[in-house]
């Protein structure tokens, strides 16, 4: 069971329709993510939110969880060679088999489809959302990338992944992850043909404010 990410769960219907997962940001927790889930939430959609820990500890925050180290070997990720990443790409390996899992898992018990699902994420775990969408070879209903970044420079091959819907959304003004990250994002899933709703938040820095709730809100009506 050690391979079942565990975290909170929010809806307001006994048998939910849809399943909505949410990948919370480097040194954050699950229940602090659960918060967006009221705001974020509509009672047409019939949906379960379940908020996941991420499987790695942080030395020091007893109540941050990463999903990959960004000191591999104590190097920090910007300045990582050979070795850290590929002790980078083991973890998000490792992380994105678990959250898989617990989708499984959430699945099965719910009687209910990967069509049924969305994986959404803020800023690393919104790197995690993609990378999960990445590697599986079942449709989901979409992902969301909120202030996030893509890793990979590889052409995309993963036919249902091309077919997935997915939405990216940053803020100008972030400083944690700048903007430029949003623009090689939008232009890689371009350049792959991906299936893509784009929006740059002008007077966001590194957060999800309301106007990106409410533009995720539509996202996620429009594919439910």
């Amino acid at each position: 069971m050690t391979e079942i990410l565990n975290g909170p769960s929010f809806s307001r219907h006994d048998n939910p329709k849809k399943l909505i997962f949410m990948l919370h940001g480097y040194g954050d927790n699950a229940a602090n993510f659960m918060n967006l889930a009221h705001p974020i939430d509509q009672e047409e959609w019939q949906a379960a939110y379940i908020a996941l820990n991420a499987p790695g500890v942080i030395s020091g925050n007893y109540m941050g969880y990463q999903w990959f180290d960004l000191y591999p070997n104590g190097v920090y990720i910007a300045d990582a060679g050979p070795k850290e990443f590929d002790q980078i790409n083991k973890e998000v390996n490792e992380s994105v088999k678990k959250i898989i899992m617990t989708i499984d898992q959430y699945c099965e018990s719910l009687k209910l489809t990967y069509q049924d699902c969305i994986l959404m994420g803020f800023s690393q775990g919104g790197m995690m959302t993609f990378e999960v969408g990445n590697f599986l070879q079942k449709k989901l209903a979409g992902l969301a990338i909120l202030s996030g970044r893509i890793m990979s420079h590889q052409q995309i091959t993963n036919e249902t992944l091309l077919q997935t819907p997915i939405f990216i959304s940053h803020g100008e003004q972030d400083e944690v992850l700048p903007i430029k990250n949003y623009y090689k994002a939008k232009e890689y899933l371009k350049i792959n043909k991906c299936n893509l709703e784009s929006h740059v938040l002008e007077k966001d820095a590194h957060n999800i404010s309301p106007e990106a709730i409410t533009l995720l809100q539509k996202f996620i009506k429009k594919i439910l």
